[in-house]
């Protein structure tokens, strides 16, 4: 999954008083700058400066010659506006730095060209801040909001048509983009502390292209960058020299600014944010909605078709067995534009011959290799910052996504734990969660996890032998899906990750319904596939067109009424218009178990018990589902490392239950308004609590059988990209790898702001409504610790459950000696209570005479441990 670059070039101009320098005695008033300027030689012939030049003609007329680039700058260009774009054209293929990808998100940045005496200076401007239609308030914006100068360069000659030539090498071959800073990090070693810088190097850096249109001017520049150490990456031939391509897109805004559409919260499109302050509203905000500018032509019956439809055009870089799933998938979306009112506003062509994919005119479907994938798909787009109109669109597919899908068991340059994939579904990380249009980490991970799971489960059912690729037919409809869903993003559509409960669970393998309303109700969910349990008949593996979502999300923006518009933002009630986004599906503060990645059906809980069963009996067979004559045990390893990520996705949304509500987003007055919370039956978190105790921490929860377990090999194969041990170890490390899930999960269910959630949900709802904090504790400490619960039954722990009640009281402990911040005071008194109870269970069981010695030894140090913690606990109240 790509973490992408954000780059800032606009810096924050400041204003103060300065007393300008002494003038020595006898010296005229600016006298160095005089000099400088008797000393400057004056503009040059056009003829001579360009003779023997390559012409190019286009937005912006270059000349190129002994590895200089000039542009020419006619007089009617300079204070107009233009947008300048920046792309990774070619990377390292690791490490987050991967050709195509974008580095200023959502918009370009608005540049402008100044003359001041024989320098023409680039200058950035803050277009996030306007005065709207009011001239004085605009007045008052210029005067506040100073534009960044990023650039200048000395007039060099004067073109017959007094259009002004300047050499701009010096500004593409540097850092212009601050993608310096994301090499840094790129090339620099794991561990603590900010990583040395990695120097630009200008020598070995150089314009490495041009090209020229009627609405844009692209110019790639090979920039080399020196670490103070030489970087150990693979894919870099040597280390020492870190070369990369940046691609910049000088482009015309359109000459008549497209009407916007004001964005609304109930719907999920991308918004361009200004703040007018021309408007009475005291956050001064003004938000449009993200989409391509469509205008009616000729009219269909209650339709009309567009003037010029939006065209997609597939690049001759797609491999031909994808590209009809790629159009199909394009043309898909037309569905949702009948629903606005339009025919054939959108449409799928190859890209012609004589095309060039570089031209903004041309919105493309292109092919991308790397040898670390890291977002599977994106679908970055080129928005008009003033309006909200896009303008282009380039999605790029990563080979290895597909590939890894269909034929491998696990992603082998990244393999990716069961803990890994339960804090990627959960968003574990930061208290803010982002919302922009790339894809989010673990994307690719869990669709190549998906495509194991499906290859084992049909192996399982009989329906493919062993050792056999998922059919090309089922890699169709993920392909299929996954460019419906990178398209939606470049039409102007966030994630949905509520969409999927808006099906019921029992019609998931219903055909019918889903291609009336989709698999889920939006292709821009992140799905889990649709791989019925055993013995049922499997409907799609993914949703086949767009859904009731989409049509509502696409009729919002591109209906061509304003005040149809508001009517139809007013439907967010409807089942069909489920709707939640990447900021409330993660984090830590994550609150509606409806809002997940990677599950199905409108009863989370239902589906990932069966799923969850489902992987576990395929797991307890797997050698038999997996090896064939002549394969290497390793393939085991990896089929039950992708499996039990999808089992860990797969009881993931159980957590949010636990202090959880249902978020809604209606306005007062809509039509079956809602509130903007809504209680989770208790019911319901008993039912997640449960079924968290039964699939992770009840005895036997992630049992492997012993047969399969002595199958798991290990990968022999030492050269580069092949990662030969688990962290060191030879040997599969079961033990180690089923206790970083368990305390994963653990952790989860105990972090401060889920405790603190409880406690506010047991005042807004009432504490019977609520699992509280210490049903919360007892429940996870009688079944972590079950072997000692009861006297009269005390039973030995084996392994696995000695090293998940350490973890208990790694946790429980925690809480009570040092509780993380903004945790609530009653988690910390219920966590001492527990404990105390907790040794006295110890004590009883340690008196029992039944205990070996392994469990012996345990139960000593785990009483020692709780009265440690509770007499520092004690003392730190004094």
């Amino acid at each position: 999954m790509l973490r992408p670059i954000v780059l800032f070039l606009g810096l924050a101009g400041t204003l103060s008083a300065q007393v300008p320098p002494a003038t020595p005695p006898g010296a005229a008033p600016n006298a160095p700058a005089q000099a400088a300027a008797q000393q400057r030689p004056g503009p040059k012939p056009f003829a001579e400066v360009t003779k023997g030049a390559e012409v190019r003609t286009g937005y912006f007329d270059t000349y190129e010659k002994d590895d200089k680039l000039w542009i020419a700058v006619p007089r009617e260009r300079l204070g107009k506006d233009f947008l300048m774009e920046m792309k990774l054209a070619q990377g390292i293929g690791a490490n987050g730095l991967y050709g195509g990808t974008m580095l200023n998100l959502f918009e370009a940045n608005i540049m402008t060209l100044e003359r001041r005496g024989d320098q023409i200076f680039l200058l950035q401007k803050p277009s996030r801040f306007t005065g709207g239609r009011d001239a004085a308030v605009n007045r008052a914006v210029d005067l506040t909001f100073a534009p960044s100068v990023i650039d200048a360069a000395r007039i060099e000659s004067f073109r017959q048509d007094s259009a002004m030539l300047i050499d701009v090498t010096n500004w593409f071959v540097s850092d212009l983009s601050g993608i310096g800073q994301a090499v840094r990090f790129a090339v620099a070693p794991s561990g603590p502390g900010q990583p040395p810088p990695v120097p630009f190097d200008r020598p070995r850096s150089y314009v490495e292209s041009v090209k020229s249109f009627p609405r844009n001017t692209n110019i790639r520049a090979r920039l080399t960058f020196r670490p103070t150490n030489p970087a150990n990456i693979a894919s870099v031939a040597d280390g020492r020299f870190i070369s990369l391509a940046i691609h910049y897109t000088l482009a015309a805004l359109p000459d008549v600014p497209m009407t916007p559409r004001i964005g609304d919260d109930r719907v999920g499109n991308f918004l361009t944010a200004h703040k007018d302050f021309s408007q009475d509203d005291s956050t001064f905000f003004v938000r449009f909605v993200n989409r391509w500018r469509l205008e009616r032509g000729e009219q269909v019956g209650d339709k009309y078709r567009p003037k010029q439809p939006i065209t997609y055009y597939v690049d001759n870089t797609v491999p031909e067995k994808y590209r009809a799933a790629m159009k199909a998938g394009v043309e898909a979306w037309n569905a949702a534009f009948e629903a606005a009112g339009w025919v054939g506003a959108i449409r799928a062509l190859d890209l012609p011959a004589d095309a060039d994919p570089e031209d903004i005119r041309y919105a493309t479907l292109r092919w991308n290799t790397s040898d670390q994938p890291g977002y599977g798909a994106i679908g970055p787009s080129t928005v008009d910052p003033r309006t909200g109109e896009v303008l282009d669109a380039d999605i790029l597919f990563e080979a290895s996504m597909f590939a890894n899908y269909k034929n491998n068991w696990r992603n082998l340059a990244s393999p990716v734990t069961a803990s890994d994939a339960f804090e990627q579904t959960l968003g574990v990380g930061a208290f803010e969660a982002r919302s922009d249009r790339y894809e989010l980490a673990g994307f690719v991970d869990a669709f190549q996890a998906q495509g194991a799971t499906l290859r084992a489960a049909l192996i399982a059912r009989g329906e493919l032998a062993p050792g056999a690729p998922v059919p090309d037919a089922f890699v169709a409809q993920s392909a299929k899906w996954v460019v419906m869903h990178e398209v939606g993003h470049t039409l102007g559509l966030q994630h949905n990750f509520r969409s999927s409960a808006s099906t019921p669970n029992a019609q998931l393998q219903d055909r019918a319904f889903a291609d009336q309303s989709g698999l889920y109700s939006s292709v821009m969910e992140y799905p889990a596939v649709n791989v019925a349990a055993r013995g049922k008949a499997n409907g799609y593996f993914y949703t086949p067109g767009v859904g009731s979502y989409d049509r509502w999300a696409i009729s919002y923006a591109y209906t061509n009424d304003d005040a149809d518009a508001r009517r139809i933002a007013r439907q967010a009630a409807e089942r069909g218009h489920l709707y939640g986004t990447n900021a409330e599906a993660g984090g830590p503060g994550a609150l509606d178990p409806s809002i997940n990645t990677f599950d199905l059906g409108d009863d989370p809980l239902a589906w990932g018990k069966e799923r969850s069963e489902l992987i576990r009996n395929i797991i307890r067979d797997l050698p038999k589902h997996v090896l064939t004559d002549n394969t290497s045990p390793y393939e085991v390893t990896d089929a039950y490392g992708s499996l039990m990520g999808e089992y860990a996705r797969a009881v993931a949304p159980a957590v949010k239950y636990i202090g959880g509500a249902y978020i809604n987003r209606d306005h007062s007055g809509d039509p079956n308004a809602r509130s903007p919370f809504a209680a989770i039956p208790k019911a319901k978190q008993r039912e997640a609590l449960d079924l968290l105790v039964d699939r992770v921490f009840a005895k036997d929860a992630l049992a492997v059988p012993a047969p399969v377990l002595q199958q798991m090999g290990s990968n022999r194969w030492f050269h580069f990209g092949s990662t030969t041990t688990f962290n060191g170890r030879i040997d599969f490390p079961y033990h180690e790898q089923t206790l970083g899930f368990q305390s994963a999960v653990l952790a989860q269910l105990v972090q401060p702001f889920r405790l603190a959630m409880i406690r506010d949900g047991e005042t807004r709802y009432g504490a019977a409504n609520m699992v509280t904090i210490p049903e919360l504790f007892t429940t996870l400490t009688r079944a972590v610790w079950s072997e000692v619960w009861t006297a009269g039954s005390v039973s030995n722990a084996d392994a696995v459950r000695r090293d998940l009640q350490r973890a208990y009281l790694d946790q429980m402990t925690g809480l009570v000696v040092k509780p993380a911040p903004r945790t609530p005071a009653d988690a910390r008194a219920v966590a001492r209570r527990t404990l105390k109870d907790l040794d006295r269970r110890l004590a009883a069981a340690a008196g029992s005479g039944t205990l070996n010695a392994y469990m012996s030894a345990h139960v000593e140090e785990s009483r020692a441990r709780i009265k440690k913690a509770l007499d520092a606990g004690l003392e730190a109240e004094r």
